[in-house]
């Protein structure tokens, strides 16, 4: 099981350590942690600019290594943009709401 493979083909194998990770998360008290989120986290923050194909092993000790606050403050930015969306907040507003400074 250590052949190269893309992030989207290791979903369903590394599966077990997702639940893992949710697990471990559900015990510190985040209730919302699932392996669907975290896999969201991993793929749209953490992997987001990889396009190359890693070994099973190497997905599956990020997806353990993977931090409680790192994982929470991704959960909320993205709660974020989508309030900011359905409340028709500019994307000025938003950066401002976001990162405390104006886009430039």
């Amino acid at each position: 099981m250590n052949q190269h493979t893309s992030y989207e083909d290791a979903f369903p194998v590394i599966g077990p350590a997702l639940i893992s990770k949710a697990q471990e998360f559900r015990i510190y008290g985040y209730d919302t942690a699932t392996p669907e989120r975290i896999w969201q986290y991993l793929t749209q923050k953490k992997w987001k600019r990889e396009t190359e194909s890693f070994r099973l092993h190497k997905i599956v000790q990020e997806i353990l290594q993977v931090k409680a606050g790192d994982f929470m403050n991704f959960m909320t930015n993205e709660e974020y943009k989508q309030t900011a969306g359905r409340s028709g907040l500019e994307d000025e507003e938003l950066q401002l709401l976001l990162h405390g400074q104006h886009k430039e």
